[in-house]
């Protein structure tokens, strides 16, 4: 029998069984799992997977990945665990497992126990994004987001942002990462500052840790208060951010009114939808370019005025994965389509890092 006392976080195998974190009552004498453990394994039908070995920890794990199937570690999991020990083993905050549950000790972070990690991002060359608010060793100051090395070691292409939060009541984290590209991410969370850069609650950051200037200038959510015991209590974060199949960008989280830098919405709150990157709420003008035929099967020509310098299409399929990528070299750029699953995919426009436009792209059989 098992009883959860505080949830955590879920893996889904391909077979149906479930692999569940948190903080879990087990009850089962007969094969010795009696006490509190913090990674269970579930068969597809719901019962105890008792070909499992359950791990316990000193603290909750709260959060855990499947690292990058393509990835030198595919089939282990990164954890994050609120204590200093992992069955029975000492551990930083955040560690590696293999698929059985065993430690693995070649993944070394150097982070304090101190903090909170609320997103991870396994990229396929092994490296890790974290996101949160954390302190690494022998530094007093709290990081929002960092890259580690596939050994766990920080890694020395990235320089962590400083993020900032205006209310004393609570402490800047990042709780969202999105890699667009590998050339820029978006970073969604509790926060009103980046490097001095006004961003409340959404930054676009490069590759190197640098805010884009670019995207998202004094833009972001509002706060409301709800009121406690002791008084008024003020909350502000966009938790997350999703591109939805026709190209656009939904945020939701908890906030009382949106601003895309030139203007204000009180009226958003709670879940917005964006028009784009560079823009917010309003849609603003764009590059358009001419897709033919639409719907299309094997071959779509993509046709523009001008070439854009870096000029390049990426086309993504319903769930935001990049299916093709081709680069513009002319006015007239063929976009081979043999091969792609039939349905709505979108087409974008590129000029280096930056987007110019997109369109929607029916692809049949």
């Amino acid at each position: 029998m098992a009883s959860v006392f505080q949830g955590g976080d879920y893996h889904v195998y391909p077979d149906g069984s479930v692999l569940a974190s948190g903080g879990i009552d087990l009850n089962d004498p007969a094969r010795g799992y009696v006490g509190y453990y913090r990674l269970v394994w579930f068969t597809n039908t719901g019962w105890l997977d008792t070909t499992r070995t359950h791990r316990q920890a000193n603290g909750d794990i709260l959060a855990f990945r499947a690292l990058h199937p393509e990835g030198p570690h595919a089939g282990q999991f990164v954890c994050t665990v609120q204590g200093p020990a992992y069955d029975g083993q000492e551990v930083a905050p955040v560690f590696r497992i293999f698929d059985n549950g065993d430690l693995d000790t070649t993944f070394q972070a150097p982070l304090q126990g101190w903090g909170y990690s609320a997103a991870f991002v396994a990229m396929a060359d092994g490296r890790l994004m974290v996101g949160g608010y954390r302190k690494i060793n022998g530094s007093p100051d709290t990081v929002c987001v960092l890259r580690l090395m596939p050994d766990g070691s920080l890694d020395p292409s990235f320089d962590p942002p400083r993020f900032e939060d205006e209310f004393e009541q609570h402490l800047p984290i990042v709780g969202n990462i999105e890699i667009l590209d590998d050339t820029r991410m978006i970073v969604t969370g509790n926060f009103d500052r980046v490097d001095g850069h006004p961003r409340r609650g959404i930054v676009m950051l490069n590759w190197d840790g640098s805010v884009d200037t670019s995207v998202f200038d004094n833009a972001g959510c509002e706060p409301y208060a709800y009121n406690l015991i002791t008084g008024p209590n003020y909350l502000r974060s966009i938790s997350r951010i999703e591109r939805g199949p026709d190209g656009m960008y939904y945020i939701y989280g908890a906030y009382h009114g949106y601003s895309d830098g030139t203007q204000f919405y009180p009226s958003q709150g709670m879940i917005t939808r964006l028009y784009g990157l560079d823009v917010g709420v309003r849609e603003q003008e764009r590059l358009r370019f001419t897709l033919a035929p639409n719907p299309a099967s094997g071959t779509a020509m993509l046709q523009l005025q001008d070439v854009p310098a870096q000029g390049r299409v990426l086309l993504r399929d319903a769930l935001g994965r990049t299916v093709l990528h081709v680069p513009v070299q002319q006015t007239t750029t063929a976009l081979p389509l043999a091969g792609l699953a039939a349905g709505v995919h979108v087409v974008e426009l590129w000029s280096g890092a930056r987007r110019l436009g997109y369109e929607r792209l029916v692809v049949v059989p």
